[in-house]
């Protein structure tokens, strides 16, 4: 989804593939089943031109930033932030300071002071 917001749409099966970072060394296939399972969540619309398939977003950049964080947030922690949060403190992935904004945020969420 990055490249084709990245690039004026519609963008080539090509263009996707020669703007994979370098280290990606995926197969053609392995991106056109990719972009295939974009197109089958609505996020991406595909027009056969010839030879070449095009891709153009369906979705904003915020908009599937949201759909798929909900999907991630039910599939790994059940909906619960509790979890969530637990995950990262666990791992030392919050610093100090981010928990104080965490809190502040919580706090403001809820209407408390």
């Amino acid at each position: 989804m990055r490249i084709v917001w990245q690039n004026t749409p519609p963008v080539s099966t090509n263009q996707i593939i020669a703007c994979l970072d370098a280290d990606k060394t995926w197969k053609p296939q392995t991106v056109l089943t990719l972009l295939m399972r974009l197109i089958d969540k609505g996020f991406l619309n595909s027009e056969k031109h010839g030879k070449e398939r095009t891709y153009a977003p369906l979705i904003t950049r915020q908009a599937y930033a949201s759909a798929e964080t909900s999907s991630f947030f039910d599939k790994l922690h059940s909906n619960s932030i509790r979890s969530l949060v637990s995950t990262l403190y666990d791992g030392k992935n919050l610093t100090s300071e981010e928990i104080d904004d965490l809190r502040s945020w919580l706090e403001e969420r809820a209407g408390t002071p």
